[in-house]
Order: structure tokens, then sequence, then C-alpha cells
């Protein structure tokens, strides 16, 4: 272990929020340390789908043609399957395409970046106990294996998921009573599918993702009520056995998965909805999931995410130079995030209320099958390269009536 440093930030979680983050305030010239409970690479329940919106970002990064070269598939949009199997293929704008790849590769490059940045980075550190100094800033518990640790920071940052443990220690966390969803993901080989474009299908259950990775592979993720998974928990066994039942008990999922194998996984993960009460509070902020997600239908959590650390970097670079780091100093991340993610968010709430009603979801679905550029807005609404109050407007919903 090192000294006993003190930082500029301590940003606590490596996944895209984080590592963005760290890499942008170090190049700024700023000390940062980012520490993660895990050791990568590591899998990570998710998608695994990267919208357009992300690939300038990666460049700024500096990390987009190592990603290239990994080979991730390079969708053209996404396609929806309505309950009645009506399926919708959303196209992205002209030559936009969004990258479909292992989050396990995906985080190690983006960690691999903060590393070259400067930044100290240690893995398998969990923070443990948050204290507030009277000088100001943070004294933050780190235990590596058995190791104890006390790091100081001017700032430090929640990027440690949908769970984190900085917003629950500093009460910034807010219940999510409406949306208990859960997700059962794995990585499976033999699926039957397209491989330009990943896939939604809306079944009785919830729903069933299935996007195309490289390697022959493919992710399979179903999402379900919380009682759903009362009597697998804790049990992988029966957890392949729970996500073989739902994919073959609808038509459309069972037409593409049938024979499939599991190759990695499967893993659980929920309530997948998280609230914030704030994002922000003296000296503290919150990025990506931390900061709050809702449900994964429409992909966004990626691109929230870094898009949500950059707005994070200038609202910090900003306040380190100034000397003030009150809560009123980061303010204006909370109000920026707030401005940028509002359509978004309100689309990914009545999207959810669609998706609880079949025949609507059918006529949805055969209306935006008759006029594609329908779905092809969609589509750039989900890959974040056209704003989300497109589709919010009256003259969206006319041109479904009439189609």
């Amino acid at each position: 272990m090192i000294g006993r440093p003190s930082f500029d930030v301590l940003v606590a979680g490596g996944g895209p929020a984080g590592s963005t983050l760290a890499t942008l305030l170090t190049r700024a010239g700023r000390s940062v340390l980012l520490c993660d409970a895990a050791r990568f690479p590591r899998h990570k329940i998710c998608g695994e789908y990267v919208p357009p919106s992300a690939l300038p970002i990666f460049a700024r990064l500096g990390v987009l043609d190592e990603i290239l070269l990994l080979g991730p598939r390079r969708p053209v949009g996404m396609a929806v399957i309505s309950p009645d199997g009506t399926e919708v293929l959303g196209r992205y704008a002209g030559a936009a395409r969004g990258l479909s790849m292992r989050r396990l590769d995906l985080d190690r490059v983006l960690l691999e970046g903060v590393r070259r940045s400067g930044a100290v980075v240690l893995e398998g550190t969990r923070v443990q106990a948050l204290q507030r100094p009277a000088e100001g800033g943070f004294e933050v518990t780190v235990r590596r294996g058995a190791a104890y640790k006390v790091l100081r920071a001017r700032i430090l940052v929640g990027a440690d998921g949908r769970n984190s443990f900085v917003a629950r220690r500093l009460g910034m966390r807010r219940p999510e009573p409406r949306h208990r969803k859960w997700a059962v993901m794995a990585h499976v080989r033999g699926a039957r599918m397209q491989g330009d474009h990943g896939e939604m299908i809306v079944t009785p259950y919830g729903y069933c993702g299935i996007n195309p990775l490289p390697g022959g592979l493919a992710n399979a993720c179903v999402v379900v009520d919380r009682g759903a998974l009362a009597s697998v928990a804790g049990r992988s066994a029966r957890l392949a056995d729970f996500l073989r039942e739902r994919i073959h008990s609808h038509p459309p999922t069972r037409a593409r998965l049938e024979g499939a194998e599991i190759v990695a996984g499967p893993w659980a993960t929920g309530p997948l909805a998280c609230r914030a009460a704030r994002c922000v509070d003296d000296a503290v902020l919150l990025v990506g999931d931390a900061a709050g997600f809702y449900d994964p239908f429409t992909g966004e959590g990626i691109g929230m995410a870094l898009r949500g650390a950059e707005l994070a970097a200038e609202v910090l670079e900003d306040a380190l130079l100034r000397d003030r780091t009150g809560r009123r100093a980061l303010e204006p991340y909370e109000t920026e995030r707030r401005r940028v993610f509002r359509s978004r968010l309100w689309l990914d709430r009545l999207l959810q209320l669609l998706l609880k009603r079949p025949r609507l979801t059918d006529w949805v679905a055969r209306r935006m099958r008759r006029d594609p550029s329908l779905a092809d807005l969609l589509a750039r609404v989900t890959g974040d390269t056209t704003d989300a109050a497109e589709v919010l407007r009256p003259a969206f919903l006319a041109r479904l009536i009439r189609a």
C-alpha cells in the first residue's frame, strides 16, 4: 500500500462513470485515487450495449482505438418485438453505430486508461467508513485484504453503483418502491439472431434482451418482478434453470435461444431501480448508477454514466480551482444533470407504463412497423443521438396515430 496520502478527489467505484471522471480530473492536473472492491477484469450484470453517443467520449478519453481493436459488434440499431410477435427495427441515423461488447473488456480498458492518466488505482479495495474532519473534506477508511488504511480527500465521489455505500452512508439514497424489477443475465453461445442489432422482446413475465457479442457469444438477460426470483435466490444451478424456463416460456425468445449453451453466468441483481435524494452534498458527489437508475429497457445505463461523469468533471474542476467544495459549489452538477437527463427519464417511465399493457404495446409496434421512421426516431433517442423530448411531443403521438 501507499503511505498516508491526501488527494484532491477520491473516487469510489471503477465502472464507466468512475473511470471516466478519474481520467478527466487527473488530466486536468488533479490528484485522484480510484478504488474498487473488485479486481479487474470482472463480469458485470449489464445489457452490454453502448450507444453511439459514447464513441466521441471514448475518443476524448484516448481509449477508442483500443476498444475497437477488441472487435466489438457494431449495431445499426435496436429491434423491439411486441407480445404478439410484431418486430420493429429502429436504425440510428446515417453511419452511426453503437458497440456491443462484454463489460469485462470495456471496464478493463477504461480502468487502464485511468492508470495511464496518472491516477492511483486500488483494486480489491472496499470503502468501509467515512468521516468528515473539522477542516473539511473526508477521511475514508478502506480495506484491502486484511489491511485497513485511512485516506484523505478534499472531495469524495460515489461511483459505486445502484447499491452505493457512499449514498447510503451519507443519507443520499431515496426509496424507489414502485419499480422493483430484477435481472438475470448470462453469456450464451448458439443464439439464432441477426448480428447487426440487439433485440428487446416484450414477454408475459417482463422482457428479455438479447445482444450479440464478439466471439460468437450473446448477452441474454431477462427482467422480471422481484417475487419471481424468491425461490432461486443464491442458487446458481436453479438460477440457470429459472433463466431457461423463462426463455422457453415465450415463443420469440424460445425461437432465438432454444439449445443455446450458457458459457458464463447466470448472475442476478436487483432491484434495478434506485433514486438519489440528492446527487451532491458538502464535498461529495454521486455519478453513474449511484446517482439514480430506472430500467435497462432503453439501454441508457452506460451512456448516462459517461455523460454524467463529463458533467461532474466540469463542476468539480471549477470547485477545486476556487477552493469551494461545499454543497452550493457542487449544485450546478445536479442542476445540469437533471436538465440533460429529464426527458430521457420521463420516456423511461412512459415506456414502462406501456410495457404493462400488452395490447397497447402490440398496437404501437404495428404502427411503427407501418412507418419505420417512427422506430428510427426512437432508436436515435435510445442511442443518445437525439433528444428524448422529440418523442414526448404531441407531434410524435399524432404521427403514431396516423400511421
